[in-house]
């Protein structure tokens, strides 16, 4: 699970670098933001199905 943190986490942090200002230009900042809440929610949907997988029926 921290190698996957680690991974989602550096994906972030370079849309967030690469992103422009709101005020420069807003569809381009909306779209790294949906960019954003994209990956960390596969990340969530992996390690949810993760967990499951480990819990015994």
């Amino acid at each position: 699970m921290s190698v996957e943190y680690d991974r989602v986490k550096g994906q972030v942090k370079a849309i967030e670098a690469s992103r422009p200002s709101a005020e420069e230009s807003p569809e381009a900042h909306r779209e790294a933001n949906e960019q954003i809440a994209r990956i960390i929610d596969r990340s969530r949907l992996f390690a949810a199905a993760e967990r499951y997988r480990k819990v015994p029926l």
